[in-house]
């Protein structure tokens, strides 16, 4: 792979100093001020070693130029002529940045933040897939890319060693890659969805649903015990109580981390003291109920801090403001010792669902209502922690078995010959 850089002129227009050089990276900051030094490529082509202009001071047209030396593995020759003007009846063809820029706008319209943010990190692995392999344009993706693209998916573990993703986690990864392309074709970017032809391998870790690990009530008192250690040892505007309501509500209403941290008083909480969990697509609310002592502390937060209950932000960015309650959370988790499974904010919602379908007289109708998932999903996931699901099932296995015949045995077993002795 051949390296781009831009080297600056005597005249640069932004005033950088002659013979100075800049990468695509650096010039991607906001306060980047753009020239049109011309932009070089060094490296090692046909066993010689080279640095030469590409003629260009577009980063994508140099990519081009380079993409095209690659290929012809020389440095000799002339530099690739410009492409011949399009037959306007002919589509355009689209580049990889732009085609990712459209389908991640489009998607803010339609899922949530932490799905959207998702896609937007897949999305970025691909676009530095593209670049290794010199890719600019989205119709050069085809199936064997997509294959290796999913083969280059690994994870670091506590020792620095790579390891391929969980099956599971990659099936997800290409349920997500395949809208993309789709999108694409939608848009008659690209003749045909190159992940389509490509299955996901097929194994026991994909046939076996995992279930969703809820903090017991023995957890939760260490975090609510642990929560005045924190107001003494982190010099931080929020103290012990803060990170206790937020706790607080966290369990008792099944909300998501950033749900929480912008938890509106005025909107969420209804004069009767229910909260607003969720909207169903029709518009209406999906309400559960609190203790009467929730509510009241949700009312203290509010005259101290707002309807903003947990402070408001300066920052838009979700990840910013769920990070720094993410880094408090894990001081109290730190506090509480050793853990049997890593504690992870979104395990407080898994919580909700268990206090629920281990109440007596609570429907998985009723749980899957205010998760807003299906009663499938919610047994799927969180099945051991139904006891009335295993007691139908004794119940209806008792009944069916009762008049089945059974062997009349006149004598007691004995030992087989040869067999173990105690």
């Amino acid at each position: 792979m051949l390296n781009l850089y831009r080297r600056h002129r005597l005249e640069c227009e932004a005033g950088r100093a002659e013979e100075s050089r800049s990468g695509e990276f650096e010039e991607r900051k906001k306060s980047w001020k753009k020239c049109a030094c011309p932009i070089f490529a060094s490296g090692t082509l046909g066993r010689k070693f080279k640095r030469k202009t590409t003629g260009q001071s577009d980063w994508e047209q140099a990519r081009a130029v380079t993409t095209a030396w690659e290929q012809a593995g020389s440095w000799d020759g002339q530099l690739p002529t410009p492409p011949p003007a399009l037959d306007p009846t002919q589509p355009a063809r689209i580049t990889i940045e732009h085609a990712v820029k459209t389908f991640l706008t489009e998607l803010t319209e339609q899922i949530s933040f932490a799905t959207h943010k998702k896609y937007r990190l897949l999305l970025e692995k691909l676009k530095e897939f593209s670049t290794a392999r010199g890719y600019v344009m989205i119709d050069q993706w085809q199936p064997t890319d997509v294959r290796e693209f999913r083969s280059s998916w690994v994870f670091l573990d506590s020792k620095g060693q790579h390891h391929q993703l969980n099956p599971r986690t990659g099936a997800r990864r290409m349920a997500m890659l395949k809208p993309f392309f789709e999108y694409c074709l939608s848009n008659e970017w690209i003749t045909r969805n190159p992940a389509r032809a490509v299955k996901n391998p097929k194994s026991r870790e994909m046939n076996a649903e995992p279930q969703r690990l809820p903090f017991t009530d023995e957890e939760l008192q260490k975090m609510y015990d642990a929560c005045p250690k924190f107001g003494h040892t982190v010099q931080h505007k929020w103290k012990s109580d803060d990170v206790a309501d937020f706790i607080s509500i966290s369990i008792y209403t099944g909300l998501r981390i950033s749900d929480v941290a912008l938890f509106n008083a005025k909107n969420r909480v209804q004069p009767d003291g229910s909260v607003h969990v969720r909207a169903t697509k029709n518009g209406a609310w999906v309400d559960t109920w609190i203790p009467e002592w929730l509510q009241e502390r949700i009312r203290e937060r509010a005259k101290i801090h707002g309807d903003y209950i947990f402070g408001t932000h300066t920052t838009t960015d979700l990840d910013v403001i769920t990070n720094g309650w993410r880094d408090r959370l894990k001081k109290v988790w730190d506090m509480c010792g050793p853990w049997a499974e890593k504690p992870e904010p979104h395990r407080f919602r898994h919580t909700f669902a268990r206090i629920l379908l281990q109440t007596p007289g609570v429907e998985l109708r009723m749980v899957a209502e205010l998760m807003g998932d299906t009663e499938e999903m919610i047994l799927k996931h969180y099945g051991a922690w139904v006891p009335e699901r295993q007691k139908s099932i004794t119940t209806a296995l008792r009944e069916a078995f009762s008049g089945t015949p059974k062997p009349q045995h006149k004598r007691k077993l004995v030992a087989m010959p040869g067999g173990r002795r105690s």
